[in-house]
């Protein structure tokens, strides 16, 4: 191959497009344009089109700085410019601002809030003070939040479900559950959540509850084990959704 620059021979190819780039300061076309079929260089070999015929870069790009397009007022026949990305321009800018009700002259006040910590995260959030009223437990910034502190705070006997003093598993359900989470790809088989956005593994959740059995190795099966969030799970437990292999698969 030879350098078409400097006229140096070289064995291949690509010695020649790095010889050229490195010596010469400028890479070779190694695409041809599906457009206009010029060549061009790209550095990752990928693009069908050049800069000039790039369907959705430049000009042609509804985004474009510089994209506007020019139409008449319906009001007072003016010219006025407008991005093809909003809506089709109908009325110039004076008009609009010179209508009458288009924009409130003055917005409404807001109303009193108070700053209080999410009872779960501690972020400061505002609130009305009517929804202290009848919030004794406190507030939270999202419904993950508040399904995470009922999950490590609504426990035992304040629990709805409670029925009794602590089940022991015994040794064979840590082997079911590691089985459920690789079974299930350690995510929530309902909202599909993943350890990293969850910030920890799922839950295992049995389907049929363990007090239900007259031995709680008995419920330790692979088709009664599901893995479910701690949001989820929480709303399994109380009955809001139905959950099982089945149904989630």
């Amino acid at each position: 191959m030879e350098c078409p620059t400097c006229g140096k021979a070289l064995t291949t190819e690509r010695g020649m497009r790095q010889h050229h780039t490195k010596v010469h300061g400028d890479p070779l076309p190694n695409r041809t344009c599906k457009g206009c079929e010029s060549e061009f260089y790209d550095p990752k070999a990928r693009r069908d089109y050049c800069d000039d015929c790039n369907p959705n870069g430049g000009a042609h790009n509804g985004n474009w700085k510089g994209a506007k397009e020019t139409t008449e007022c319906k009001l007072c026949d003016s010219s006025f410019e407008y991005h093809p990305s909003d809506k089709p321009g109908v009325y110039c800018p004076d008009c609009v601002e010179a209508a009458p009700g288009l924009l409130p002259e003055s917005y409404p006040e807001r109303g009193e809030r108070v700053r209080v910590p999410c009872l779960n995260c501690q972020s400061e959030l505002e609130v009305r003070p009517k929804r202290l009223e009848n919030r004794d437990r406190g507030c939270f910034c999202t419904l993950e939040c508040y399904g995470e502190w009922l999950s490590e705070n609504v426990v035992g006997p304040d629990h709805h479900q409670w029925e009794g003093g602590p089940i022991e598993y015994g040794r064979s359900w840590w082997r079911i559950r590691r089985r459920a989470l690789e079974r299930d790809g350690y995510e929530c088989l309902h909202c599909g959540g993943e350890p990293d956005e969850l910030g920890r593994n799922p839950d295992v959740h049995h389907v049929r509850p363990v007090r239900s059995f007259d031995r709680p190795e008995e419920a330790h099966t692979m088709d009664n084990v599901v893995t479910l969030c701690r949001s989820c799970h929480r709303l399994a437990e109380e009955g809001t959704i139905d959950v099982s292999i089945e149904n989630e698969k």
